[in-house]
């Protein structure tokens, strides 16, 4: 960055060497053309009143040596150098240089000219001195013939002093001028600094986020306008930033409220954006994963190669498998984001966590094949115990009855299924409604037992209470009161005979815990976690000989899950069962104070 007084500066002495370069062009080099001109036409003066003179030295009185000597005492009177020439070119004597020494000069082009009888003049740089000449030459007669020639020459130093004056006039001025511009750009610069100094100062609020900051008018007044302009500027920011504000809020308590994952991507699938709903979903952190590509952060081809293709214009939509961090199923549609030229800058990505939909629709699918099942068994056998009645077998008193009592069984069980089916299906649709009450339970345990104790005389199974004290829960009577029929009926049905069912209770600090244990076979540990579904059998044959559903244990845990408690399993093959279901209740202190 340049300021304005180096600007300044720099502009005006380019301008000002710009003048000074065509004033010199114009005036300095017609001086010097000028110069020179004259005083080649002094010297060729010179060269002929020097050749007039010069026939001595072709007679052959002299030495070379007496005519250098002569030659350097005639020119330190004339101050110019005088050189003797013979017409092969040879040099008889120079005032400033040995002639012996010196080449041969019958090429020089004032030399030839001479020759062949002219006056001549050149300029150019000596090869004997090394320094640059004005030549003159003229030819020396002796009985008009041309015997020589006598050149006077003269450095071009020596004839330049009124170019040098004129260069010095030039560079006096040139430096004068410099100062002048560098005062003139120094107040130049404070003058119009000062007059922006309000305006400066603005631009530096405004960009430190004060949007409502305003300038003065400047004192001059070609800056009135700018500072005009800058405080519509800056009013139109805060309007758009106002508005970008307001629209980012919109949108960031969108994507924040929204249970959809959005997750958006640039064209280089590298993260840019996670909702909270994405985090939950892919359960990431989104300021670790923002900058980082998808595949650093999920190990799922699938997933990079869907947003590519987004990626590359084209919209997306497919289902897929995520076994990390959790095994879940997700529905992925990504698209382009556009920008004014078409191309795409970024891929928005929609995840939605289907996982509970596939197992509702298993569970669905389930549920249709089981059911499909159970009712099979008893439908046939009712039906096949008709058609035998119908048949013949009516009229035999004793098959009669066999088969009545059977039908009579196989009915019951039937009726039995259905109303189980009915009872789990309001509980899994939320359709049943608590109706809560204070519940004395040695009331209740002694009611389900004596309904349960013609089932236990008929499978020889002793069973019994064990209840300490007055105990009391808030649960609904009814829905307690199925809890422990279906656990009674599977801790009598699964005893062996002599076998005992205890039923227990006991207040925790947590809440109610209800205990049935029995004596009977037991289940193995690897079989426990599934018990509590649907249609789930351990022993499959002896549960259609005790005619069991397969759901009383699946009733059991929705009804304590509707209480808000949970329920528990502990057996061992051969070494009975015990069942512990926990129910949560305010602490006895605050159920007596009513709370």
């Amino acid at each position: 960055m340049k300021s304005l007084k180096r600007i300044l500066i720099t502009r005006y002495t380019i301008l000002v060497t710009v003048v000074l370069v065509l004033l010199s062009l114009l005036v300095v080099i017609p001086i010097r053309s000028y110069t020179l001109s004259r005083e080649r036409r002094n010297l060729e003066e010179q060269a002929q009143l020097f050749a007039g003179q010069a026939d001595r030295f072709f007679t052959g009185e002299m030495t070379p040596d007496e005519v250098d000597l002569f030659l350097k005492e005639l020119a330190g009177e004339l101050s110019v150098r005088l050189t003797v020439i013979d017409t092969r070119g040879r040099v008889l004597g120079d005032s400033e240089f040995t002639a012996a020494q010196m080449e041969n000069h019958a090429g020089r082009p004032e030399v030839a000219a001479a020759l062949r009888g002219e006056v001549s003049s050149a300029s150019r740089e000596s090869r004997t001195l090394g320094k640059r000449f004005i030549y003159a030459a003229a030819p020396v007669k002796l009985g008009g013939e041309t015997v020589g020639v006598a050149r006077v020459s003269v450095q071009e130093e020596s004839v330049m002093p009124v170019i040098l004056r004129v260069w010095g006039i030039f560079l006096a001025a040139f430096g004068l001028l410099l100062l002048v511009i560098v005062a003139a750009s120094v107040w130049a610069e404070r003058s119009v600094v000062g007059a922006l100094d309000g305006l400066r100062e603005g631009v530096s609020d405004v960009s430190a986020g004060n949007l409502r900051k305003r300038v003065d008018a400047p004192s001059i007044t070609d800056f009135k306008e700018l500072a005009e302009s800058f405080n519509a500027m800056a009013e139109e920011v805060r309007r758009r930033m106002e508005e970008a504000d307001s629209e980012r809020n919109k949108l960031v308590a969108i994507l924040e409220s929204v249970s959809t994952g959005v997750l958006v991507a640039d064209r280089d699938n590298r993260i840019l954006l996670l909702n909270p709903a994405a985090v939950d979903i892919l359960g990431v952190d989104a300021e670790k994963a923002r900058g980082r590509r998808l595949i650093e952060v999920f190990s799922s081809t699938e997933l990079e190669e869907a947003v590519k293709r987004a990626a590359a214009g084209e919209g997306v939509e497919f289902d897929l498998e995520f076994l990390y961090p959790r095994h879940m199923h997700l529905r992925l549609k990504s698209g382009p984001v556009r920008g004014s030229d078409g191309q795409v800058m970024a891929t928005v990505s929609t995840l939605e966590d289907i996982t509970l939909l596939r197992r509702v629709d298993r569970i669905r699918q389930d549920f249709v094949a089981n059911v499909s099942h159970e009712l099979r068994t008893p439908v046939a056998t009712v039906r096949a115990l008709t058609e035998s009645l119908l048949g013949g077998a009516l009229e035999e008193k004793e098959t009669a009855d066999r088969f009545l009592r059977d039908l009579d069984r196989e009915t019951a069980r039937l009726s039995q299924l259905i109303e189980d089916l009915l009872a789990l299906s309001r509980l899994e649709a939320g359709e049943t409604v608590l109706r809560l009450e204070s519940v004395p339970l040695r009331e209740l345990v002694a009611e389900c037992l004596e309904r349960k104790s013609k089932l236990a005389a008929n499978y020889g199974v002793e069973i019994n209470a064990d209840l300490s004290g007055e105990l009391t829960v808030e649960a609904d009577r009814r829905l307690l009161a199925t809890l422990l029929d279906n656990l009674l009926d599977n801790a009598v049905k699964y005893n062996r005979p002599g076998g005992r069912v205890s039923v227990g209770c006991r207040r925790e600090s947590r809440g109610l815990v209800l205990e049935v244990r029995d004596t009977g076979v037991g289940m193995p540990r690897e079989e426990l976690p599934r018990i509590f579904e649907r249609f789930y059998r351990v022993d499959r044959a002896r549960s259609r000989e005790t005619g069991g559903t397969g759901l009383g244990l699946s009733i059991v845990k929705h009804i304590v899950e509707l209480h808000g408690g949970s329920v528990t399993v502990q057996s061992e093959p051969g070494e009975g069962s015990v069942f512990l279901v926990y129910l949560p209740q305010p602490p006895e202190s605050a159920r007596q104070e009513g709370y």
